[in-house]
């Protein structure tokens, strides 16, 4: 029994994670070597899951279930909604000209990588653009706080990258952000990040 829980929780934990990808069915071979246990455990762990709303069965396979993903982004959000928002609040009585610099190349990378329709490496410079934003908060816990919510958005963004269509409004959310960041308008860039941020959600969670 034990071991039967052990199983179950690092599993769980893979699904908590974003760790797996919701678009395509769970590789039951892969969390037997990962959770180093035997086909028999993992199967009873899923339909363990699958009780719990976490997993479903469909066609013969299993899939980390929509609403569970969907549950795990929003609790991320209404963390990160507001604590990004008091990021970019901070930021804009706090950015140095060397960050506002650094973010104006970004934006011109965004618009070249834009043009090639590279949505990996707009997913890639996004992070980029986010992380100086928490650097220049100048608040080292709010920005390991953050970063580490960002890199589970990131996974899963990641996961919808092949289904995802124009992101042109959302390049430009970035422009709008630098603008209140340089202005110094701390309103104005708390209430662009959280509509940013918003978005995103939206587009990501309709793609899986």
């Amino acid at each position: 029994m034990e071991r039967v829980n052990q199983v179950y929780q690092h599993v769980r934990q893979m699904v908590l994670n974003l760790e797996l990808d919701p678009t395509q069915p769970i590789d039951e071979k892969l969390l037997v070597r990962g959770t180093e246990g035997t086909a028999q455990l993992v199967q009873e762990t899923l339909r363990r899951l699958a009780e719990e709303d976490v997993v479903v069965r469909r066609r013969g396979r299993w899939y980390v279930a929509p609403a569970a993903t969907a549950s795990i982004m929003r609790e991320i959000s209404e963390v990160r909604t507001t604590l990004e928002g008091m990021c970019a609040r901070l930021a804009a009585e706090r950015i140095s000209e060397e960050d506002i610099e650094k973010m104006e190349h970004l934006l011109v990378d965004f618009e070249r990588v834009f043009r090639e329709g590279d949505n990996q490496a707009l997913l890639a410079l996004d992070q980029k653009f986010h992380r100086l934003l928490y650097e220049a908060s100048g608040n080292r816990f709010l920005a390991r706080a953050l970063d580490e919510m960002y890199t589970l958005i990131y996974r899963l963004s990641y996961f919808a990258l092949d289904r995802i269509a124009s992101v042109r409004s959302n390049v430009e959310e970035h422009r709008d952000i630098l603008q209140a960041l340089k202005a110094g308008d701390a309103r104005t860039a708390e209430r662009v990040i959280q509509h940013h941020i918003a978005h995103f959600q939206s587009m990501v969670e309709n793609l899986l």
